[in-house]
């Protein structure tokens, strides 16, 4: 039979939950993250491909 009422840790987390208001991200931050994601992207493209091309130089 398990008990009807939640641990008191439980309690706790579900309270903090509730109780932290949601943050909005600025448009700023929205933009920034979405081309840094894009830089990001862009350079571990690059980098595989010169790896790619170094690797066939090796053999």
């Amino acid at each position: 039979m398990e008990p009807s009422e939640r641990a008191p840790e439980e309690k706790k987390a579900i309270k903090q939950q509730q109780q932290t208001p949601l943050k909005k991200e600025s448009k700023f931050i929205k933009g920034l993250r979405k081309v840094g994601f894009n830089v990001w992207l862009a350079v571990m493209i690059i980098g595989g491909a010169l790896a790619f091309i170094t690797a066939l130089f090796l053999i």
